[in-house]
């Protein structure tokens, strides 16, 4: 056993050398690899750019920044972006691209990234929101937005976007915006409160049933009577000249419909709730 235990420690002291520089040279070669395949995959971006292939130019600089992230590349996906007609997206890639320590020493990058700022907040569209209450949550697209408070701006990339608004003792606010590139909107909402619990239904005690057929028996009479008749016509004529009258007075008040006799109207239109 003492000889088994003997051997086994001098094969593994004979093979680690061995073994060593073999792992060392494949680290080696991966970390390499990584550099050497995102500048690969960089010029590749540059010159789909160059060929006005944006989305897939957008693609390639991603997968060359997540081996290795640089900011060159990450000013590119910020400008491929933009291309794309994704500016709240590109200004997102942008406020990124400003954070890496290899910007904030360079005037030139400094530069090239507010020059491309300023085109991008002429392209976002703006929406401020005034919310009640203040708690609420807004999902933009489905996704939770970060912004809090009762006043809030959204940075929206033009096209149809789905705003719902949300609050656990509130109803919910669902709208479809149409914004356009660069626009600047403001919305003042306020959210329903949840209707109160429907209370059941209190039964009529069996004593009310029989006054109120008592009541319409004492009626009965009445109707029978000649005088009540005549009354009734009298109140017909009258209303039928003062419905006459009335209509006379408004024709003047009624807009001009033009020839079809329609006129168009804004009822439901106007947003109140959002």
């Amino acid at each position: 056993m003492v000889r088994l235990l003997h051997f086994a420690m001098a094969l593994s002291i004979a093979c680690c050398p061995a073994w060593a520089p073999a792992l060392s040279t494949a680290s080696a070669q991966d970390a390499a690899a990584s550099p050497g395949q995102a500048r690969r995959l960089f010029q590749e971006g540059v010159e789909l750019a160059r060929s006005d292939r944006w989305a897939e130019a957008l693609s390639t600089f991603r997968r060359s920044s997540e081996l290795v992230p640089r900011a060159s590349t990450s000013y590119n996906i910020a400008n491929a972006l933009y291309r794309l007609d994704r500016p709240a997206d590109a200004l997102a890639e942008l406020d990124r691209y400003d954070e890496m320590p290899e910007v904030s020493d360079d005037y030139a990058a400094l530069r090239r990234g507010a020059a491309l700022r300023e085109l991008l907040d002429e392209a976002v569209a703006e929406v401020r929101l005034a919310i009640t209450p203040a708690g609420a949550q807004i999902f933009v697209d489905g996704r939770l937005s970060t912004t809090t408070g009762y006043e809030r701006t959204l940075l929206l990339n033009p096209g149809t976007r789905s705003i719902r608004i949300t609050h656990e003792n509130y109803m919910s606010s669902l709208r479809e915006l149409q914004v356009e590139r660069g626009s600047r909107e403001a919305y003042t909402i306020a959210l329903q409160p949840l209707p109160p619990p429907v209370s059941t239904a209190v039964p009529i005690p069996p004593s009310s049933i029989h006054m109120t057929e008592a009541a319409q028996d004492d009626r009965k009479p009445f109707v029978k009577r000649p005088g009540f008749w005549v009354m009734i016509g009298a109140i017909v004529v009258v209303g039928v000249g003062t419905g006459v009258a009335v209509a006379l007075l408004r024709k003047d008040d009624a807009p001009e419909c033009g020839t079809t006799g329609t006129c168009a109207t804004t009822q439901g239109l106007t947003v109140t709730s959002f």
